[in-house]
C-alpha cells in the first residue's frame, strides 16, 4: 500500500526490483562484469564486478569501488539507483544498537576520551554489518542503524540481522566473564519500510529508510537493557527455532498498547 506521505509518484520499480533482486538488467549485468573479472575473489554482490585482481584498477575506473557503506557492494550500483528518485516499500529488517549510560560515560571520560571510544565502537560495528551483509544507516552520537535488504542480504534477513545483533554484542565482550568494554543494548525489527533516495529538488539526495518500523525499532532499543537483543515477533518468529530468548511484554513510547517482544542476552562468559 502506497504511503499517503510518500505519494505514488515517489515509487520506482527500478528500486523494488533492485532491492528485492528481481531486476532483469541486474541479472545481465552479473554475467558481464563476471567475464571481465574472472580472477576476481572479492565481489560487488549485486553486480559482480571485480574488486581485486587484474581488472580492479578498470573496475575503480569506471566507478566499481567498494561503496563506502558497505564494501560488499559498489559504489556505482549504490549510484545508480539513488539516482533514481523515489524508492520502493519493502519489508526489510532494521537492526538499532546504543550505548547504555552514555550521559555519564561522556562526563567521566571527557570529550576526547569519549570520541575516541564511540570511534572504536564505530569500526567494531561497520565491520559485524558488513560480514552480516547489512547496509549501514546511520552513525549519530551513541547510535548505529544497519538496514537488512531480501536483495543484498537474501531471503534470510530477518535472521542475518539477528545475528548482527548477537555478534555485535560479542564483540563488544557483553559475553566475556569479565564483562564488555562498552555497555550497549540491541533492538531488531522487520516490517514494510521505504527505501529509496530523499532529499530537496535541486539539491542534495541521499539513502534513507524511513516508516514506523523504523521508530517501533528505535523504541525497542531505547527498552533493551545493557547486554540484551530485543527482538519484534516478526523477528521471533524467524529465529525462534534458533535462538533462546524470554518474552516480555513492553509499554513503548508513542504506542497506545503493551507490545509482545523477545530478550536474548550472550551466555556469560563465551565468546
Amino acid at each position: 500500500m502506497v504511503n499517503p506521505e510518500i505519494g505514488s509518484k515517489e515509487l520506482n520499480p527500478l528500486w523494488h526490483a533492485m532491492l528485492s533482486g528481481d531486476d532483469s538488467r541486474l541479472r545481465r549485468g552479473r554475467q558481464m562484469f563476471r567475464l571481465l573479472s574472472p580472477t576476481a575473489h572479492e565481489r560487488c554482490r549485486l553486480c559482480n564486478a571485480g574488486f581485486d585482481g587484474f581488472s580492479a584498477p578498470l573496475m575503480r575506473t569506471i566507478g566499481r569501488a567498494p561503496w563506502l557503506r558497505n564494501p560488499h557492494f559498489c559504489a556505482k550500483c549504490e549510484a545508480v539507483i539513488a539516482k533514481e528518485r523515489g524508492g520502493a516499500e519493502i519489508d526489510v529488517a532494521m537492526l538499532y544498537a546504543d550505548v547504555r549510560g552514555s550521559t555519564e560515560l561522556a562526563a567521566r571520560l571527557g570529550p576526547t576520551e569519549f570520541a575516541a571510544l564511540m570511534q572504536r565502537f564505530f569500526r567494531v560495528a561497520t565491520k559485524v554489518f558488513i560480514a552480516s551483509d547489512a547496509i549501514v544507516d546511520k552513525m549519530v552520537g551513541d547510535e548505529v542503524i544497519a538496514i537488512y535488504v531480501p536483495g543484498l542480504t537474501g531471503a534470510d534477513f530477518r535472521q542475518r540481522a539477528v545475528a548482527g545483533g548477537l555478534a555485535l554484542l560479542r564483540a563488544t565482550g557483553h559475553g566475556d566473564a569479565s564483562g564488555p568494554w562498552l555497555s550497549i543494548g540491541v533492538g531488531v525489527h522487520s516490517g514494510e519500510t521505504f527505501i529509496g533516495s530523499i532529499g530537496v529538488e535541486g539539491g542534495n539526495y541521499q539513502f534513507a529508510a524511513l516508516g514506523d518500523p523504523m521508530n517501533f525499532a528505535a523504541r525497542l532499543v531505547a527498552a533493551a537493557r545493557a547486554g540484551e537483543i530485543v527482538m519484534s515477533e516478526p523477528i521471533w518468529n524467524a529465529v525462534s527455532n534458533e535462538v533462546a530468548a524470554e518474552p516480555r511484554k513492553l509499554e513503548l513510547k508513542g504506542y497506545a498498547q503493551p507490545r509482545q517482544a523477545y530478550v536474548a542476552r550472550l551466555p556469560t562468559g563465551k565468546s
